[in-house]
């Protein structure tokens, strides 16, 4: 149904020549409530989409808040369904905050909060009774044992370390925070506010479901990360496809040459996309986004 946002650090001096194809289309797919199902699994009609797609020579960026083990382990298990690889393999993490490779296995693009920050964030959520976690490169990181940190547990399969500091288990700045709340946004909402009051001019913060409170360097957003990739791809943004749910893949949406809205996003994300699917994504909506990809 039609209705009528590149900064930090590159790590790589690759200008993605040896890509280079005026044909090749890049896919940027959020994960949760969007490309798989509330089991965690892919249905037969994506399985076959995302086959077709990939022998058609076209790429598949997973762009998620998720950090990047646990899109690595999606990866891993789309590749296994497909029995086939992609073009071209890029992983979006943490929000747009990290942009990694996965055929060069490593980052092109980092943006990461100073343990001094991480420090400040952590007592302010505290004030709010809020639970708040990080993550190093392999694991979570929460400051207790709580009912936030087992329900998350749940569905992202990470080992975790308990430490009341959470700083004190940090060797690097972390690209994110994750503020969570059983009780939905709203419970979170006068941390939102304080969070953007004090540290507005350092941090953003967006939801990417309900109850989950994504807290990334400012500039840092999943609609930077497809521009980041389509110029290191040298892939044209028209040629460039998003999907997504929530208020985190609205940049995404909005960049991307031809953004989609799943049928079960939220109304401000409906409301905002170019295009809106006719299926949610339980029922397959992701598939009229990669019939459009193939066939346009």
């Amino acid at each position: 149904m039609r209705k009528s946002y590149l900064t930090g650090k590159n790590k790589s001096s690759a200008t993605g020549n040896k890509y280079m194809n005026n044909q090749t289309k890049l896919l940027f797919a959020d994960i949760d409530g969007t490309l798989i199902q509330p089991d965690q699994t892919l249905s037969p009609s994506v399985t076959d989409m995302l086959k077709q797609m990939a022998n058609a020579g076209h790429g598949l960026i997973l762009s998620s808040g998720r950090p990047l083990g646990s899109i690595l382990r999606v990866y891993g298990y789309i590749l296994e369904q497909i029995q086939s690889r992609f073009s071209h393999a890029f992983i979006i993490a943490n929000n747009g905050a990290q942009v990694y490779d996965c055929e060069c296995k490593r980052n092109i693009l980092e943006k990461r909060l100073p343990l001094s920050l991480v420090d400040d964030l952590q007592k302010l959520a505290d004030a709010y009774h809020v639970h708040i976690q990080t993550y190093t490169e392999t694991h979570i990181i929460a400051a207790a044992d709580d009912a936030e940190t087992k329900s998350y547990l749940k569905k992202i399969i990470l080992p975790v370390m308990i430490s009341e500091k959470l700083t004190d288990a940090l060797d690097l700045p972390p690209y994110k925070m994750l503020a969570l709340s059983l009780s939905g946004s709203d419970y979170l909402m006068p941390f939102k506010k304080a969070l953007t009051r004090e540290y507005g001019d350092q941090v953003s913060s967006v939801f990417s479901g309900s109850g989950y409170l994504e807290i990334i360097q400012k500039g840092a957003d999943k609609g930077n990360a497809l521009r980041h990739v389509a110029g290191h791809l040298q892939v044209p943004i028209e040629n460039t496809y998003s999907a997504g749910d929530s208020e985190n893949d609205i940049p995404m949406l909005l960049a991307a040459g031809h953004g989609y809205a799943m049928a079960n996003a939220d109304t401000s994300v409906r409301s905002q996309a170019p295009f809106v699917t006719a299926a949610p994504f339980d029922q397959d909506g992701i598939c009229e986004v990669i019939r459009n990809l193939l066939e346009n």
